[in-house]
């Protein structure tokens, strides 16, 4: 600790809340000045000067903070024309800072009758460091710009604004990324981990995130790299083996952040972390919350789509992992962003374009339509409804295997699968006394969004409206503003409401009956289909990009899907029917035909036609009859051959999708 002054802010001390406060003090500083006050000789000692020139920083005035000078009471002749040259005649440093004050200082090292404080130099390398990484950021975006947007190992194309996303996480190291739900935030996270692998030795990265993001940051990380991400899951036991695997990417949830610390800094070593949609923890006090601070990594980053949704004290105590100096002093946060009454209580917010990348930012580079897919796991009560009607449609299907079902059978049949299809959306379609709808909460969350929600169901409807009333909104017809609004349909006589789709209402729930209607919604987003696995009604109309896809590549993108959740869900034998689905559809789709063949034609179709006439190669030849052959001893199936044949699967559709990527 330095005590230059008892009269004005001009000490300093080596405390980490001295170097964040902005004060220019602290509690040990203020601590010996309370106990100097009580000498006897206070009063003929408290306005005396230091007897030695000293340089600080000085964080009164409205230009905050100024590197300062005290003159002492002589200075040596040698020493005066240099000062004289560097600082005014208040005191004032008067050229640039950092790059002619770190010169300045290199000038007068090891003088004896003038201080150099470590506030002001902290401040000059840290304004150094901050311009280094800033040149650092714009040299990695003019790399990727030059490459037309691409990085050699990310299978995608950036656009503009995530190139600058790229280039400032890279180019920071260490920084948050808060950009609006829909804007990329996982691919510009890979493809900053990826420069930083290839440029600065980055090996093993950990990625925490919600439980129901796991899988897909593993899906997402393997669609644009090809590799393959390990989930961090099971028992302790099991999870001590899968953070020995090396370089490569690892996911967790935050909950097992509290319990694995030791293993993450001892086992992993993690070189980059990302925290992912960190604003769902409830409390960033909780000991989950400082188990994260405590992992330990050279690089981080932080991604939320929604940081100022709830309590923006919790995105300060996040960006604590990255740089606490990033938001300054809680204090001057507070004023920044909060609006407060007398007595402190928040009243709302301000400023927060400051902290967050909005969409109408970037609005002008997006494409027209940006697909993604979320997903939200069932709640208990959902989980229990789902698998009592499966194995009742199980029990039947082992019925048709020996004879056909009667009328009763196969209405039993239909009645479980619908009881199965209607539970994955909510357990509130199935038991009435039920209020749980996880796909509807999850919508809420996205706050600021427009959307509209495709559901067969009418009850979803319903349960949008309940969410509506618990949050004091009014039906459209009462009001022209609010979260959620809930129509039946688009009529002539609602313009008021299109209007708000346009411009000011955040959100818009809306059932399929407004299908016809969606030309005059064109502003609003996302468009979220809650039951994506299954077929959808018809859609007239062809501004949508499902209404323009072949029915064929539907039906086999969307058998994929369902292919995937039964192999999470260890269901192989379903999951390879749904697999064998989708690859004769795709293959159908590129040999022409409207209709795919059956797996009892498919021997026949490919080896007489398909083959011959050229529709098909060797390699998708293979294929098929490699999902055939499986087909017959599906539930032995180990989940590692499943999963790559499903990968193989995906790469086959998505070609008949992309004619330029067919080999």
């Amino acid at each position: 600790m330095d005590i230059r002054s008892l009269a004005r802010r001009g000490n300093h001390c080596t405390c980490p809340d001295f170097a964040t406060n902005q004060l220019g003090t602290c509690k040990h500083i203020e601590a010996v000045r309370h106990r100097i006050a009580k000498r006897p000789d206070f009063d003929r000692i408290k306005d005396l000067p230091s007897p030695t020139a000293y340089v600080w920083l000085d964080w009164e005035g409205d230009e905050a903070p100024t590197i300062r000078l005290h003159r002492g009471a002589e200075t040596a002749t040698d020493l005066s024309p240099i000062l004289q040259a560097h600082f005014d005649a208040t005191g004032r440093f008067r050229q640039r800072v950092p790059d002619d004050f770190l010169r300045f200082v290199e000038r007068v090292a090891g003088r004896a009758d003038l201080e150099i404080g470590e506030d002001a130099l902290a401040h000059a390398r840290r304004l150094a460091e901050d311009a280094a990484r800033a040149v650092r950021a714009a040299e990695i975006g003019e790399r990727i710009r030059a490459g037309g947007g691409r990085l050699p190992d990310v299978r995608a194309k950036l656009y503009p604004y995530q190139v600058e996303g790229v280039a400032f996480l890279a180019g920071r190291g260490r920084a948050l990324l808060a950009d609006d739900m829909g804007l990329g935030k996982t691919l510009q996270a890979i493809a900053a981990a990826y420069w930083l692998h290839r440029h600065d030795g980055v090996e093993r990265n950990l990625i925490v995130c919600p439980a129901s993001l796991k899988r897909q940051w593993a899906r997402e990380i393997e669609k644009f790299t090809g590799a393959q991400a390990q989930v961090i899951e099971g028992p302790t036991a099991t999870r001590g083996v899968q953070y020995r695997k090396g370089p490569g990417f690892y996911v967790l949830n935050y909950e097992l952040v509290l319990r694995d610390l030791e293993l993450i800094n001892a086992e992993l070593c993690p070189d980059l972390l990302i925290l992912d949609e960190a604003q769902r923890i409830k409390n960033w006090r909780t000991k989950v919350a400082s188990a994260v601070k405590r992992i330990g990594s050279r690089y981080a980053f932080v991604l939320t789509g929604t940081p100022l949704e709830n309590r923006l004290e919790d995105l300060y105590s996040l960006m604590q992992v990255i740089d606490p100096r990033v938001l300054g002093p809680l204090w001057r946060y507070m004023v920044d962003f909060h609006i407060t009454d007398e007595r402190g209580k928040v009243l709302g917010y301000r400023n927060l374009s400051e902290l967050c990348r909005d969409r109408s930012l970037v609005r002008d580079q997006l494409p027209e339509r940006i697909v993604q897919r979320v997903d939200v796991p069932m709640s208990d009560k959902q989980r229990a409804i789902h698998d009592d009607a499966v194995q009742a449609a199980r029990q039947l299907a082992q019925i048709m295997r020996r004879r056909p079902l009667t009328p009763g059978e196969q209405n039993r049949m239909r009645t479980a699968l619908q009881r199965a299809r209607m539970a994955c959306d909510a357990a509130a379609l199935v038991d009435k006394e039920d209020t749980d709808a996880p796909k509807l909460d999850e919508l809420c969350r996205m706050s600021g969004l427009k959307a509209v929600v495709f559901s067969q169901w009418e009850r979803m409807t319903e349960q949008v409206e309940q969410r509506v009333r618990r949050l004091g909104q009014r039906r459209p017809g009462e009001a022209t503003g609010g979260l959620l609004v809930v129509l039946d349909r688009v009529d002539d006589g609602d313009e008021a409401v299109v209007d708000d789709l346009s411009e000011g209402v955040p959100t818009a729930l809306i059932d399929r009956r407004t299908l016809a209607s969606l030309g005059r919604l064109g502003a609003a987003s996302p468009i979220a289909a809650a039951e994506p696995v299954y077929e959808p009604a018809e859609i007239p109309g062809d501004d949508l990009a499902v209404a323009a896809e072949h029915p064929l590549s539907r039906k086999a993108r969307e058998g994929l899907e369902a292919a995937r959740l039964l192999i999470q869900q260890s269901c192989p034998g379903p999951a390879l029917d749904l697999l064998l689905g989708a690859l004769l559809a795709a293959a159908a789709r590129r040999a022409g035909r409207d209709e795919p063949p059956t797996p009892q034609q498919a021997g026949i179709w490919l080896y007489g036609e398909a083959l011959p006439e050229g529709r098909l190669g060797p390699d998708d030849a293979a294929l098929l009859m490699r999902a055939l052959a499986l087909a017959q001893g599906a539930a032995a199936i180990p989940e590692p051959l499943l999963t790559a044949l499903a990968d193989a699967a995906a790469a086959f559709i998505e070609a008949q999708a992309d004619p330029s990527r067919r080999v």
